[in-house]
């Protein structure tokens, strides 16, 4: 079941602050109608998050952190003398 809560809930379910999270709205990193939702379909509307959606893309964010300096290595050329 989906889980739709406003603001300060979902930021406290997701333990991240208020402003953490409009931020991320804001900058299109969260996904409008994936991880929120105007309440009735327009503007002037209370936003509502998806906790469990924003948790999952939590989860793929913390993977692609930290995955990145492994990446970055493996695209380090070595000189090391082959059969060495």
């Amino acid at each position: 079941m989906i889980s739709w809560f406003g603001k300060s809930q979902a930021s406290k379910m997701l333990g991240m602050s208020e402003a953490t999270l409009w931020s991320l709205k804001n900058t299109c990193e969260l996904e409008a109608g994936k991880h929120w939702l105007y309440s009735t379909g327009k503007k002037a509307s209370t936003v509502l998050f998806n906790v469990d959606e924003i948790r999952n893309w939590q989860i793929e964010q913390t993977k692609i952190t930290e995955e990145a300096p492994l990446t970055a290595a493996e695209g380090i050329a070595t000189y090391q003398k082959m059969g060495a």
